[in-house]
């Protein structure tokens, strides 16, 4: 219980990690980097770090540890992939809520998976949470922006690489997974940026703001962030883990309006509350199911 309770705290500090990662990532593309460039230095020199760490310590790497990260790690890099793109196309702040809405496809995957069928307050929530990011991302003519869109698909692997690492963690070395999903990650998003962006990963000439925004983006927001959620997701149910880390969402329009100055409509501003009222209900341990007359298998 107790090692249950830090790792609950500590994924906080993923959650403030990577609320500062929505106005870093975006500065990065303000100064001409690729999203995939972005992308594939994060992870590729990430997960170099990690593997000098585990030789020194000779860590026995498994076949299974390695499939595990490396199938992770190409959900993880598809995620960020599409989440940068899009943030290219919208702004921090509502990049980062409708990137929240991770948390209420993690109930429905979880379901394909383990066969536990979600609470009713998740049918809720997630109608409250599309409301949402109705009021996030439609305009006057009731059509998605293609920034926000692409963020919405996201979400929906980052529910993804979640729902996979917490059905199969196990008693599995959280270090080796998450270096080999560091490895996927960064080779896959290596390959859309040579097949797209005319491989400007070698090209580019790095300025001292993107060196420190890249900087910030390895060591806190995936050599530390994807480790902790590794080990902490050994100790914490997926769905909780879900929950605590999508408060991200409020740290990333925090900092956006904090560090770059944003400007928050009204109507984002409900949207945003909307997302996070349906991340809340979400975990709600209240049963709704003797509401609708109908109790659930769980």
């Amino acid at each position: 219980m107790k090692k249950q309770t830090m790792f609950k705290g500590t994924l906080f500090l993923v959650a403030i990690c990577w609320g500062g990662g929505f106005p870093i990532t975006k500065i990065a593309l303000d100064s001409g980097m690729a999203p995939n460039a972005i992308m594939a230095v994060r992870f590729l020199i990430a997960s170099l770090l990690i593997f000098i760490f585990l030789f020194a310590k000779k860590t026995k790497i498994t076949k299974a540890d390695a499939k595990l990260g490396l199938f992770a790690g190409l959900i993880l890099g598809t995620a960020f992939s599409l989440q940068t793109i899009g943030l290219k196309y919208t702004t921090p702040s509502k990049n980062a809520f409708i990137t929240g809405a991770y948390v209420i496809f993690v109930p429905f995957l979880l379901w394909m998976m383990t066969k536990v069928r979600p609470k009713a307050i998740v049918y809720i929530s997630s109608f409250i949470c599309f409301v949402g990011i109705g009021f996030l991302s439609l305009d006057g003519e009731l059509s998605i922006k293609y920034g926000d869109l692409l963020t919405l698909v996201s979400a929906f692997f980052f529910a993804l690489q979640i729902a996979v690492i917490g059905a199969n963690i196990g008693n599995r070395d959280p270090i080796v997974i998450n270096g080999f999903q560091m490895l996927s990650g960064g080779l896959l998003t290596l390959i859309l940026n040579i097949c797209f962006e005319n491989f400007s990963v070698v090209t580019v000439k790095m300025t001292t703001v993107q060196i420190a925004a890249v900087g910030f983006l390895i060591i806190f927001n995936t050599l530390f962030a994807y480790l902790v959620q590794t080990i902490a997701q050994k100790y914490v149910a997926s769905s909780t883990a879900a929950l605590i880390l999508s408060t991200e969402i409020l740290f990333g329009a925090l900092t956006s309006v904090l560090f770059m100055g944003e400007h928050i409509t009204i109507k984002a501003i409900i949207g945003g509350i909307l997302i996070f009222i349906a991340v809340v209900l979400s975990e709600s341990d209240y049963n709704f199911d003797k509401i609708f007359g109908r109790k659930m298998k769980e």
